[in-house]
């Protein structure tokens, strides 16, 4: 059974679209809060459980999860129905975290992590969906940009909040604090969200997900144990060229199905492909402000965890009201000016970024991070809603999908990139002002990054015309 775009649309308006988004919402902050929020908790947990070697599973089993799970995710939703795919997600995710609450040794805490991503890996595709068709595509500006601020601002508050958990209570309540959550969103969920969205019970693509998964995950490995392992080693250059060549088996299978697990062929659809290529670049500006600002400053200057946090503050507040303004931008004006708009702005940031020095003082820092989470918010919901409002309604989960994807592995390769940039530049035993400068040369990479993403930003659709995509049949003649 299937359900065509005005249908969905219509069956979702009946009630008050605003309320369920509330609980897609509440589930978002808590999935995208937990990538973020373990990270200052490692050390004490590594010396609670008795762990020497091994901590940093606790982050790269999370991350492989999401990537096993995620290609899957439109297929899953098509199948059985975006509210019972979110509902079963958020039950996964919230018994897991209760779990890794109470966790005795390493191993068990790495392994209810597993479990933790194959949960939430589902829920911000599969939320993100629903967004999109609870909502009108003229509303979906503002809708997209009430629900980004949860998954754009709670990675900002994660490290403040988990640093207080971790001091004023222990590591335990960095999985606790998901589970109130979950059991309300589920509660809620249960009464407010509404059963809709195209509906198909297609074969489904086992080999498809082992090529696709499987791909993914090495390659996140790589780039995640690449540090410990050394960039050059046979294994981590093994990760990447077998994820690679397990990648390129899966474009072209996938080319080859009539029922495939992703319809690469929605890459056809040129606001689609755009917006995709976009969010990559400024994936990469947010993940070096996320992760090398912070390193800088405490390994530097001497910061502590908690004061690198609140100072995050300003910007995550920032980046919330710049979400709304580009959200109403794109319902009004359409995507490409907010979009160009959002990434010279972050250009302007990176590039300033890039010549700081030790003595820079702490205010200058903190207005730098707002500009920059004023333009990341500007950008975000007009690229997601450029890259997706056109897709036909039986591609907008895949297309979720996909988007999820390319945030989430755009992220960890930029930070392998910048992180390689770092370590080349600074050599061994460097000076604080020899160390500042190879900071400052990741910077001005990412800066040159969001350029490139400003200049295809500049082929985005310049108005609000409505434009029909690409159609189902048209992508699947395609050879």
């Amino acid at each position: 059974m299937t359900t065509d775009t005005e249908s969905t649309v219509a069956s979702a308006t009946t009630t008050n679209p605003w309320v369920p988004l509330v609980v897609v919402m509440a589930s978002t902050i808590m999935v995208v809060l937990d990538s973020t929020i373990v990270n200052v908790a490692l050390h004490e947990i590594g010396v609670d459980l008795g762990a020497g070697d091994g901590i940093e599973w606790i982050v790269t089993a999370y991350l492989l999860a999401v990537c096993i799970s995620q290609p899957a995710t439109g297929w899953l939703a098509d199948r059985f129905g975006r509210r019972r795919v979110f509902l079963s997600s958020l039950v996964a995710f919230t018994l897991a975290s209760a779990a890794c609450a109470v966790a005795p040794t390493l191993g068990v805490l790495i392994l209810c992590r597993v479990l933790q991503g194959l949960g939430g890996g589902a829920l911000m595709p599969v939320g993100m969906t629903m967004v999109f068709e609870m909502f009108p595509r003229r509303q979906h500006g503002r809708a997209i940009a009430v629900w980004g601020m949860a998954a754009m601002v709670a990675p900002a508050i994660g490290p403040t909040l988990g640093g207080w958990l971790v001091t004023s209570f222990s590591w335990h309540w960095i999985f606790l604090i998901n589970v109130p959550i979950g059991i309300a969103a589920l509660i809620a969920g249960i009464r407010l969200l509404p059963d809709i969205g195209h509906r198909e019970a297609r074969p489904f693509d086992g080999p498809g997900l082992a090529l696709g998964g499987g791909g993914l995950a090495v390659i996140i490995l790589g780039i995640a144990q690449g540090p410990t392992w050394g960039w050059t080693s046979a294994t981590t250059v093994g990760c990447l060229l077998a994820g690679a060549a397990l990648l390129a088996l899966f474009v072209r299978h996938e080319l080859r199905r009539a029922h495939p697990l992703l319809e690469l062929r929605m890459f056809q659809q040129r606001s689609f492909r755009l917006a995709m290529i976009v969010m990559a670049f400024i994936m990469g500006a947010q993940y070096a402000r996320l992760v090398f600002v912070p390193l800088q400053l405490e390994s530097l200057r001497g910061y502590s965890a908690m004061e690198v946090g609140l100072m995050f503050i300003v910007p995550a507040i920032a980046t919330a009201i710049a979400m709304s303004i580009g959200g109403r931008m794109v319902d009004q004006i359409g995507p490409r000016t907010p979009v160009m708009i959002g990434c010279g702005g972050m250009v302007v940031a990176m590039g300033c970024f890039s010549q700081l020095t030790l003595t820079t003082p702490a205010w200058v820092i903190v207005a730098l991070l707002s500009i920059q989470g004023l333009s990341m918010g500007l950008t975000m919901s007009p690229a997601m809603v450029a890259g997706l409002s056109d897709l036909p309604a039986r591609l907008v989960a895949q297309g979720s999908a996909m988007r999820s994807l390319v945030t989430q592995v755009s992220g960890a390769v930029a930070v392998a990139v910048l992180g390689a940039v770092v370590e080349s530049k600074m050599g061994t035993d460097p000076s604080p002002e020899h160390a500042q400068e190879a900071y400052n040369s990741a910077f001005l990479f990412a800066a040159i990054g969001v350029g490139i993403g400003l200049a295809v930003a500049s082929r985005l659709p310049r108005g609000t015309v409505v434009h029909e995509g690409v159609s189902s049949e048209a992508l699947l003649a395609a050879e």
